[in-house]
């Protein structure tokens, strides 16, 4: 059996039938969901980071499990580039990384093998090359998947503490027309909040009346209670 047909093999082993007829529902696989045509096989992601620690991929072996059909797969797939990038110690094992995640982006088309991955590639690369061409082209796509990418990026700048970026594509896609992107934002000024919270709260009150709900209610999730409060009714601005 060669080392592909043996991961494969040993992700199964993980298979949970119940949990794989629930999963579709939860990312959406359905007919008109943002998920539509995923397949699950039901299986933990602790569970698919072991196999992942088991079998330390090289990058050109991960081309079939990162195109498969299985969501666990590109996600397996996923959690090994990221090692890959983590462990690397030059500018040509970086750029080996970031070619291949681009050639292979249209895979990453689900929230959480974006949230998995964007901050520990993509991110990381734009702030080391300053490569900011490359975050334009994620930001300006028509593919959600990819302006979450951008979004999502913005978590290792707020790790550096830059607030700039985060702020900057919070201004861009603060009216996006998707949920999951309400959630990216929001999530990325909840994180900033906590280490720059004057900087956020300066970008909720310019735009505290056009901010979508869900947006609000991530961003601010972390605040003292009767200041969540006052901007949750609006008494902020008053």
């Amino acid at each position: 059996m060669d080392q592909l047909a043996q991961i494969k093999q040993a992700l199964r082993k993980h298979a949970d039938a119940e949990k794989a007829a629930f999963i579709p529902r939860y990312f959406q696989a359905y007919a008109g969901g943002y998920g539509e045509g995923d397949q699950f096989l039901g299986i933990r992601v602790p569970d698919i980071r072991k196999v992942a620690k088991t079998y330390p991929l090289a990058i050109e072996e991960l081309d079939e499990l990162i195109r498969s059909a299985f969501h666990e797969e590109r996600f397996f797939a996923l959690v090994v580039l990221c090692s890959h990038y983590q462990k690397s110690k030059t500018l040509s094992q970086q750029q080996q990384v970031i070619d291949f995640y681009l050639q292979h982006v249209q895979w990453v088309n689900n929230w959480d093998l974006v949230d998995c991955s964007a901050p520990k590639i993509v991110g990381p690369y734009i702030w080391q090359q300053q490569d900011k061409d490359l975050l334009e082209r994620f930001a300006a796509s028509d593919s959600m998947w990819q302006q979450r990418i951008a979004m999502v990026s913005c978590f290792y700048y707020i790790r550096q503490n830059d607030s700039q970026l985060t702020l900057s594509l919070a201004e861009r896609f603060r009216t996006h027309h998707h949920p999951l992107m309400h959630k990216a934002v929001g999530w990325m000024l909840r994180e900033l909040a906590k280490r720059n919270q004057h900087a956020i709260e300066g970008f909720l009150q310019q735009h505290l009346n056009q901010l979508p709900r869900e947006l609000l209610r991530y961003s601010i999730e972390r605040f003292d209670e009767p200041l969540r409060k006052a901007y949750l009714s609006g008494d902020i601005l008053k």
